[in-house]
This record gives structure tokens, sequence and C-alpha cells, in this order.
């Protein structure tokens, strides 16, 4: 394990517990955290469900304390629920410990400023800079802390994301979902909110106790537990929540998972159907989800992959709505970030409004196939190779302008087919993603890809 990952992004910082992530590592990066933040900040604390982040917690608030800070420790909480305290409590940041859908072993950090996001490249690589350089802040007067009841935070949570959302036509629905958090922190409100709005609960592994009973990534090989609890009980739908609450993947009423970006897709359908505006995703997120905003006439900006990029040209641009292709769905008036619930909601929502069964929405909608692979131990060269042996291959291909790998639109026109290369922000891997509305196609471009990464 001694040559296991350390990775600092604009996703946070992850690695494997006791090996990468270490106490002292913690404390570093609490350490350097604290030089960025204002003297005496005022800073939120919380934590998902792994095991380790108790004790990491510890060290966390007695760093933050030795450097003056006022800790406002959260406990178990989810990660947009978390995003949304900063702002309630004016801090001016948090730091949540978590590591997202990575698997057990690993733990991490999240990093957020006073409007609630995550820090940007620049604020990041400044932490980084001073993490290396082992730089702290002393303070001649400890920090204290404090902590806020549980109900209180979900009391003011619900009451913003309730607000965004038509409560009264999906009660009427008489919808039944299942949903499994994987006993992360969507376990804590999962029931309560479909209690909330009316819906039927059927949960699996809602136990906020971080023993996770299948590998946490809301992928489709790590659905078949969420699918049998679909068709067991009828259900019209089900959902898969990420450990730390941030990312909800879908299940019809058949069993089968649907796919990551139908959560943001069908979400999208739901808001652009009653406003108007710009719609923010990644270069990495199907085309499903440009098509479902053009149907009502809203535009689409895409950035590179991370939520920060997400939610800084959603407030540049006014957005109504936002996200991320891997069920991350972002409504800034509710929380500052991906928000499991709100994706919940938003697609409850759209079904209630259709009153029909979800494989008949999902089958108006244009039919692709999204491929994503990863590929390890990819270096560069690797990657430039891999990219200008494609080039070479679809001389016609449009390369996207935003920065992030490449995009390349096989055929032009900036429309699938597509291919998109990338540095992974959370793993230590390249991310292969192509679409097209041939799955052959899809895998093809993925095999080329694949190919020229591996030499």
């Amino acid at each position: 394990m001694s040559d296991a990952p350390l990775i600092v992004s604009v996703s946070g910082i992850r690695g494997i517990v006791g090996a990468s992530l270490t106490h002292e590592t913690v404390r570093r990066f609490t350490d350097a955290f604290a030089t960025w933040l204002p003297e005496h900040a005022r800073v939120v604390l919380a934590r998902d469900t792994r095991p380790s982040g108790e004790e990491f917690a510890d060290v966390v608030s007695s760093a933050l304390r030795a450097a003056g800070c006022h800790v406002i420790d959260l406990g178990l909480c989810a990660t947009p629920v978390a995003k949304l305290m900063v702002l309630e409590t004016q801090a001016q940041g948090a730091l949540i410990l978590t590591a997202s859908h990575n698997p057990a072993p690993w733990n991490g950090l999240k990093l957020i400023r006073d409007d609630g996001i995550f820090l940007n490249a620049r604020d990041g690589a400044l932490v980084e800079e001073a993490y290396h350089q082992q730089q702290q802040r002393t303070s001649a007067t400890e920090g204290g802390s404090e902590s806020i009841d549980a109900d209180r935070v979900r009391d003011i949570y619900f009451d913003r994301l309730l607000a965004a959302v038509d409560v009264d036509l999906i009660r009427g629905a008489r919808l039944r979902a299942a949903i499994d958090p994987c006993n992360g922190t969507g376990g804590l409100y999962a029931h309560q909110l479909l209690e909330a709005l009316g819906v039927e609960a059927h949960l699996i592994h809602d136990e906020p106790n971080g023993d996770f009973a299948h590998d946490p990534e809301p992928t489709p090989e790590n659905l078949v537990d969420l699918g049998r609890a679909v068709t067991s009980a009828q259900c019209n739908i089900g959902f898969a929540i990420d450990p730390d609450a941030d990312r909800v993947a879908l299940v019809g009423e058949n069993g089968e998972p649907l796919g990551e970006d139908l959560t943001l897709a069908l979400a999208v359908q739901s808001v652009t159907a009653r406003r108007r505006g710009p719609v923010v995703t990644t270069l990495s997120t199907s085309q499903i989800v440009s098509d479902a905003a053009a149907v009502n006439g809203c535009p689409v900006l895409l950035t590179p992959v991370g939520e920060v990029n997400v939610v800084d040209a959603m407030v540049a641009e006014g957005a109504v709505i936002g996200g991320e292709g891997n069920g991350g769905v972002i409504l800034t008036e509710v929380d500052p970030g991906r928000d499991a619930a709100l994706g919940i909601a938003l697609v409850l929502e759209t079904m209630a409004r259709s009153r029909q069964p979800l494989a008949r929405i999902v089958g108006r909608l244009p039919q692709y196939t999204i491929e994503k692979r990863k590929v390890s131990d990819v270096d560069d060269d690797d990657l430039q190779r891999a990219i200008r042996q494609l080039i070479e291959h679809y001389p016609g291909a449009e390369r996207h302008p935003v920065e992030d790998g490449v995009k390349l639109y096989i055929e032009g026109g900036r429309k699938c087919p597509w291919i998109h290369l990338r540095p992974s922000n959370t793993e230590p891997v390249v991310r292969i993603i192509a679409e097209s509305a041939s799955a052959d196609q899809a895998r093809q471009l993925c095999d080329l890809a694949a190919k020229g990464l591996q030499g």
C-alpha cells in the first residue's frame, strides 16, 4: 500500500486510509486550508458515514481550532446539506470528510469556500502549495466549536428543497419508489423526503453506518439489489445514491438501470418546462441532456468536468439548472452543488407531470448509447498519442474548444457521435467516454482510444 495514490484536484483530496491518507495528511491539509481562510474564520465541518471519518473529524477540528477558527460541527451530514449550511451560518468555508463514490478503503477532504462552492483550481493550488510547504497558522487564542441539532439542519434543508418542486403535483401522482443509499448519508434523509412528497418508500441499505453493501459508485453493475427491490415492491422507479448524497442514478420499473445521465436529462426536462434560461453541464455529459434543454428552447453551455466548473458557470450565466452526467443535479437556489435528493424530487416531478410510466417517458427521448471506461497507468504522452490516432482515424472530427483532455465530435457539428478522453479528478486513471446512436460505434470508439492509450 506504500504506493497508494493521493489524488488532489478540483474535486478535493482523496486517498486510501492508513496509506496515502493518514492523520498526518489530514492535519497538514487542514493546516493548509486554514492559511487560505481569513483569520478567525467560522468553518463548517461535516463527514460521511465511513468509519474513518470520526477520527479524522477530531483531527480536523483540533487543527482548525489551533489556527483560531470557530468550528461548526454537523457530524454525519450529506455534502449538499453541509454546503447549504455554510450559507445559513455565514461561515467562511467548510471541510467535508468524504471520498464520495470511491470504495470503502478510501476517504478524503472536500474544501468549500464562503459561497458554499468548491475551491476552484487557482485556490486549490494555493492550498496544495501550503500543504507541501507545511504551512500553518498559529493563533494566540484557540478557536471554539459548536454543533447544530441534526433535526434543525434537516428542516432548513427541506424548506429550501421542497420550495423548488411542485410538492402537490408529486403527492397527487401516488408514486412508489425504491431507494438504495448504500448505507451512506442519503439514509439520513431519504425516508423523510419521500414521506414529504407523498411517495411510498421502499428502502434498502439505508443504515447510515458506512458498511457499504456493494461498491458505492451508482453505476449499472452496482444496482442489482436496487433492481430487485424495484420489481419485488412493484415500484415506479428506483434511486441509487452515492455515500455523500450528491449523485443519484435511476432504475426503471423493470429493475434495469437507466444510466446516470438520464437523471440530469429528466431534471432538466422538469425545470425548463416551467423556467426558460441557460443550462450548464460538462463535456462528458450525454447529448440527451442538451436535447432535453433544446426541447424547451434553452441554450446549453459545456464546461470542464468538475462541480466547481459547472456551478461557477451557472452563477455567471444565470442558469436555471445545471449538473453533471454522473447523476449530479444542481439548482443554486437550493444549494450550491450537486444534490441527490434534489435529483430525486425533480425526476418524481417529471413523472408526476407526465402521468405516464417511466418507460414511456424515457422512450420518447432520443436513444443513445454512452460507453464509459477507465484506463490506468497512463501518462501524458500516452494520452496525446491516443488523441493523434483518433484525429488521424477521423480527419473530419471537430475538437471542442473547452480544454479538459480532449472531446472530439466525430462527424463535426457538436453532436453525436463523440468521444472524450480526460485524466480523472478522483481516481488515478484516464477516463474514456464515447456516445453514439449506435452501441457498436460507441464501443469501437472506446476500443480505438484504449488501444492508443496502451501503446
